[in-house]
């Protein structure tokens, strides 16, 4: 009996060493982001901890996103996160193979120089985004 429960306990010793998901803390990150109230679709949504690597999400048709953490669905470091959002892409045209640019038409203030922070806490989050710009018409 004593040898089954070793072997038991170096069988799940080991599985956890396979593990790919770093010893961090992670929380659960979901939201919406909208855009003078109508859903923002198809924007990255990065959030950038202080110290580490960020965790990415993109928006469905509804302006809905889940974070991901190196492609895993572990969520964003847990702490102060500062949060960028845009709407620059390439997209490939599925017909011809090439590439075709997105210009970014959201204000800096949500990317480049983003005023947008969220706290992460360890489990569930949900941070939505109402953004505004005076230059779109609603």
């Amino acid at each position: 009996m004593a040898y089954r429960a070793v072997a038991l306990i170096c069988a799940v010793t080991l599985l956890g060493c396979f593990s790919n998901k770093p010893d961090l803390e992670f929380g659960e990150v979901r939201g919406t982001v909208t855009l003078n109230g109508k859903a923002l679709p198809y924007a990255t949504v990065r959030f950038q901890p202080e110290i580490g690597r960020p965790s990415y999400g993109r928006t469905d048709e509804a302006g809905s996103y889940t974070l991901l953490f190196r492609g895993e669905p572990w969520g964003a470091l847990v702490g102060n996160n500062t949060v960028a959002i845009t709407t620059e892409d390439q997209i490939e045209d599925p017909t011809t193979g090439k590439f075709k640019f997105i210009r970014e038409y959201l204000p800096k203030k949500y990317h480049a120089q983003t005023t947008l922070n969220a706290q992460v806490e360890p489990g569930q989050n949900r941070f939505d985004f109402a953004l505004v710009d005076p230059k779109k018409r609603k």
